[in-house]
């Protein structure tokens, strides 16, 4: 943690607490009302200059108090990444969001940003799991009507995709399940990115057969459509009325800048990755997120296993960073679970 004497610390984990809570600047007459510091109002006035030198907090106007600065909130979220953690009512809220028979991984990863913006009031986001790195657990073909299958693709990590197949034949249920197999027993555990680019000729028997190389191709053609990263989005309105709030009159401008910025999910993706830098725990940009549009807001994110999926929060300077912490933190958990191999429960067929 950045290095300041231990009165300093605590005077200025409480203007941000305060600010945080409040969104009006911080007197020393509030800080010694509100937290009964025994020391004398001369003292925390000095202290709150020294600090306000060394950039941690600033004064927005000459009569007022003091608010936090990037550098000051970057202090208070140093010190909360060791104390923050959710209530109890709060991980069985999340448990119960995910419950579910069988594990849609579309749904799952749009019901994980719901929660993200919910539970912190912010906009909540989250990058899956890397499709090229995703293995082929099954796939599950049956009609559904006269030359039409339903054709399922599972993975180490869920379903992920799903399509109906148009038949030649007629074909009856023993050739579907016949076709299957035979796609099941060639493919099994093998990456997306090489089931996609698979070629026919190379095969078992049985592999050339009009309706084998139908559902192949529909197969290859739902892959191409999960090879490309992308980025789930939820809770952005939730920093409009934020910023209408403290900011009213930058709230449109900031607003617009954001909305435009996560647009380009590639460029969001790579500012990321730019901003972890292959890192494995919590990371909190506050004010320098490496996007143009996003100067002004504090980005939480963690990763998640498999395969490097990324979560977390978007929120302003003043956002509470104790919620945002401690529910990205313990989401990227449960969200981990959901995703291992083991938790993989069996489908009827």
């Amino acid at each position: 943690m950045m290095d300041l004497p231990e009165r300093q610390r605590l005077i200025l984990k409480e203007i941000v607490d305060r600010y945080i809570r409040f969104h009006e600047p911080v007197s020393s007459r509030m800080i010694l009302e509100d937290y009964g510091l025994e020391v004398s109002s001369a003292t925390v006035r000095n202290d709150m200059n020294d600090l306000e030198e060394a950039g941690f907090i600033a004064k927005p106007y000459s009569s007022s108090g003091r608010v936090p600065s990037k550098l000051g909130y970057q202090f208070f979220v140093e010190w909360l990444l060791d104390l923050s953690e959710l209530s109890r009512e709060e991980r069985v809220e999340i448990v119960e969001a995910y419950e579910m028979q069988q594990l849609d991984v579309e749904h799952t990863i749009k019901q994980t940003a719901f929660l993200l913006g919910n539970m912190t009031g912010c906009a909540g986001f989250v990058i899956p799991p890397r499709p090229a790195e995703t293995k082929l657990e099954r796939v599950v073909l049956f009609k559904v009507a006269h030359q039409l299958a339903f054709l399922l693709i599972v993975t180490d990590i869920g379903i992920v995709e799903h399509g109906y197949v148009t038949l030649e034949e007629n074909l009856g249920p023993e050739e579907i399940a016949r076709i299957m197999t035979l796609i099941n027993e060639t493919l099994r555990g093998i990456h997306l990115a090489d089931v996609r680019s698979l070629s026919l000729e190379d095969g078992p028997d049985g592999w050339y057969e009009r309706p084998v190389r139908q559902a192949m191709f529909v197969l290859r053609r739902l892959l191409q459509n999960r090879m490309r990263q992308s980025v789930q989005f939820d809770g952005l309105l939730n920093l409009a009325d934020a910023l209408q709030e403290v900011v009213p009159e930058h709230a449109m401008e900031h607003f617009s800048h954001l909305n435009h910025a996560v647009q380009d999910e590639a460029a969001f993706i790579e500012a990321i990755s730019q901003a972890r830098m292959d890192r494995e725990d919590i990371v909190a940009s506050i004010g320098d997120f490496p996007l143009n549009g996003m100067e002004t807001f504090s980005v939480i994110s963690c990763t998640y296993k498999p395969h490097a999926g990324v979560l977390g929060v978007i929120g302003p300077l003043w956002m509470d960073y104790g919620r945002a912490l401690s529910t990205a933190s313990y989401i990227a958990n449960r969200l981990e679970s959901l995703l291992s191999p083991s938790h993989l429960r069996p489908m009827e067929e």
